[in-house]
């Protein structure tokens, strides 16, 4: 009777020593897709429209799924810059500003605060959409770019970013816990068609000369149009 215990007490011991179950880290980078007005030249007093209409159903890089996400869940903070390209062996944050350069036409949703540099993007979210359609008007000539930043990226240690536990409920198949990071946003003018040899010989495109990552590639060839005013 004794040994019997002893060999149960032994198991239940064992059975006490199995691995922990590991959590899972879920990073999110969405998608955000924009139109911009498909002209590498225009005239001085001539309009780029800038529109985006894209549903609440966002597409997430790493994994290419969609997620909901509306106002209640979190705030798109998205900036648009506007730099003059004058110096063509310095990147693109080294460039000089350009939105006292141009005046702006807010049609749908709006340019708001409009700052030296990057002024914050206000969307209009009806039924399920996000929309946006803001003019560009040129006032001087040269070689300029329009530039996409995520806000949030700036506000981290500031304030808490989005919360995204609602999209990864539960836990994994072995118990542990699910977490969901909030990593971003990836910005697409024109499904990538943004001029970008226009980018490349007038700034120094710091996704071909060294250091070709996806962020940089995505920053200065998907999220940055460059045009020519004359």
């Amino acid at each position: 009777m004794v040994a019997m215990r002893y060999f149960l007490l032994t198991l239940l011991l064992l059975s006490g020593c199995g691995e922990k179950p590991e959590n899972e880290y879920t990073d999110f980078i969405f998608q955000l897709p924009f139109q911009m007005t498909a002209r590498d030249t225009v005239a001085v007093g001539d309009t780029l429209w800038l529109t985006a209409d894209f549903s609440d159903q966002l597409r997430e890089f790493y994994s290419g799924n969609t997620y909901p996400v509306t106002p209640q869940n979190f705030e798109l903070k998205t900036l648009l810059g506007l730099f003059e390209l004058t110096l063509p062996d310095r990147s693109i944050g080294n460039q000089p500003s350009a939105t006292e350069y141009f005046t702006f036409i807010n049609k749908t949703g709006s340019l708001t605060n409009l700052g030296t540099t990057f002024s914050p993007v206000s969307y209009v979210y009806t039924s399920g959409r996000y929309q946006l359609r803001v003019g560009l008007v040129a006032q001087r000539r040269g070689v300029f770019c329009a530039n996409f930043l995520d806000d949030w990226a700036g506000r981290r240690g500031k304030e808490a970013v989005p919360d995204l536990t609602y999209l990864v409920p539960g836990r994994t198949p072995d118990g542990g816990k699910r977490y969901a990071r909030f990593d971003g946003f990836y910005y697409y003018i024109n499904e990538g068609n943004t001029n970008f040899y226009l980018f490349k010989q007038h700034c120094l495109a710091i996704s071909v000369v060294n250091n070709p990552s996806v962020g940089n590639i995505n920053a200065e060839q998907e999220a940055s149009f460059t045009f020519v005013v004359k």
